[in-house]
């Protein structure tokens, strides 16, 4: 079973014709040295041998994308159609899998790879227009919330698939309000010795929803299982001030504390009932400015073109890490130096 796509060793699976090696050669350098991917890339992989189709699958499932060199010369031979087409049945079974086509300009598909992102590079020329658009195709951001004016909301809900109906129905309405969901990671290990670590994320938020589904009994504690973590992260949001919307299914009751506030909803429902879509329209009111945003400060000379709010590179820092970008010349407070030490100090990066 193929990795999470997380969890996989590589970020990208070069695709590409022998005949093209220059051209492959120095594009991969450009993306291990400058650009920071791991890159499958069979002159380095396979030590001089050559891939089985058997093993082709394997090899593309420990990447999280595919990038192919779609010349003549590769159009021309079968591999690359088994490549490209076992990109796709990734593709389809993760949808965080990215397929990216470089094509010389003049090359043809001729029906091949239709629906895919490609990107023209005159002459197999790696020009920085051609290493910002693969940078871009790696790192969508049509559909992202904008960092710059994104509103975090963390939330509380199942991952289990047998109880998470409720959970993704609220989840789905959230974001077609416009909300960046935040959560603690489905693989970290351990909740009880990591408390300062949800908090700190969840101060990152502007709200705090929980979805809380039947296990099976109806007293709730907040040190017992089957509910001790979602009401935990309840008791979190209330002593960080957080506005909360908690949504549980009927059945539950909290026996160490009040749920008179819960609305509630069945854990098999798929879609959200009106009592819930009602309360949610009012996040976006109730919703405040985080305690501890998160946001990457950028240590650069501001004379630059790059220090200008939407250059690429920010542009570019800002896709990647889902977060805004600050500069020096955009912190107004008094006295100024210090203002900026403590800004570049709480950053979550720099």
């Amino acid at each position: 079973m193929a990795l999470p796509i997380n969890k996989r060793d590589f970020d990208i699976f070069l695709s590409h014709a022998h005949k093209d090696h220059r051209f492959v050669s120095e594009l991969d350098r450009w993306l291990t040295d400058k650009a920071g991917f791991t890159v499958w890339y069979d002159k380095r992989e396979l030590a001089g041998g050559s891939l089985l189709a058997t093993d082709l699958q394997s090899a593309i499932s420990r990447c999280r994308g595919c990038l192919l060199i779609a010349s003549e010369e590769a159009l021309a031979r079968g591999w690359i159609n088994a490549e490209y087409n076992s990109a796709m049945d990734e593709r389809a079974n993760y949808g965080a899998f990215r397929v990216v086509c470089l094509k010389p300009t003049g090359t043809e598909p001729k029906g091949l790879m239709k629906g895919t992102t490609w990107i023209d590079v005159p002459n197999l020329n790696l020009d920085s227009d051609t290493t910002l658009a693969i940078i871009r195709a790696f790192y969508p951001g049509d559909n992202r919330p904008n960092p710059s004016n994104s509103r975090d909301a963390y939330i509380s809900c199942s991952w289990q698939k047998d109880d998470a109906m409720s959970g993704e129905a609220v989840c789905h309405a959230l974001a077609d309000q416009g909300f960046r969901l935040v959560g603690d990671a489905k693989d970290q290990e351990g909740f009880k010795d990591s408390t300062d670590r949800i908090k700190r994320i969840m101060a990152s938020c502007g709200a705090f929803v929980a979805i809380i589904p039947f296990r099976g009994q109806e007293s709730a504690t907040a040190k017992d299982s089957p509910y001790k973590y979602f009401l935990q992260e309840i008791d979190f949001a209330t002593e960080l001030k957080l506005p909360s919307i908690v949504i549980a299914d009927p059945a539950i009751r909290r026996s160490d504390g009040s749920d008179a506030s819960w609305i509630r909803m069945a854990t098999d429902q798929t879609e959200c009932p009106q009592t819930v879509l009602s309360s949610l329209s009012l996040l976006e009111e109730l919703w405040q400015k985080p305690s501890r945003p998160h946001y990457v400060f950028c240590a650069m000379d501001l004379e630059c073109d790059a220090a200008q709010a939407g250059s690429p590179i920010r542009n570019m820092i800002e896709r990647i890490t889902g977060m805004p970008t600050i500069v020096g010349n955009e912190i107004h407070k008094n006295p100024l130096q210090t203002a900026i030490m403590e800004t570049a100090r709480d950053a979550f990066l720099l």
